[in-house]
């Protein structure tokens, strides 16, 4: 079974290239982008604060635009991964961790050889993640080459 997709129901320009993002999950994060426009070429527009104070939330909530759905939009899944990390909750960057790959509890399970209930504690916050734990993640997204940090 696949893992329902972030979405994002608001978004708010803030200085230095930072977004306040409300997810459809209720988190609101701010995610900071500089680094990750710089990363990408085709991103450069934004480093213009009027052009990057005109972002949008993208039909059905999908990711955040600057030229409705164009190549300045960056995806939901991203997003939510890229404040994740910058939360430093580890419970936020499970969750993230599985959505990114589109992995269900079963199949996390799966892959980093413990059990569905494992899985679930970590991911929902009951228990702490091991830092053994977050290791085997990027390790495992390594492995696969699944380490996406693009924009769409």
């Amino acid at each position: 079974m696949r893992e329902k997709l972030p979405r994002i129901t608001a978004v708010k320009a803030l200085p230095e290239q930072r977004l306040s993002i409300d997810f459809e999950d209720g988190w609101t994060a701010t995610v900071s982008l500089g680094e990750f426009i710089e990363a990408f070429p085709v991103l450069a527009p934004l480093a213009d604060s009027t052009l990057f104070h005109k972002t949008k939330v993208e039909e059905w909530g999908s990711g955040v635009t600057w030229d409705d759905e164009g190549p300045l939009s960056i995806a939901a899944t991203t997003l939510y991964r890229l404040a994740a990390e910058q939360a430093e909750e580890p419970a936020r960057r499970f969750d993230a961790w599985m959505i990114t790959n589109g992995l269900s509890a079963t199949r996390a399970a799966e892959a980093l050889g413990m059990t569905r209930r494992s899985i679930i504690s970590y991911r929902t916050g009951a228990r702490p993640v091991p830092t053994y734990i977050n290791l085997a993640c990027i390790g495992w997204e390594a492995v696969r080459g699944k380490r996406q940090t693009h924009a769409h």
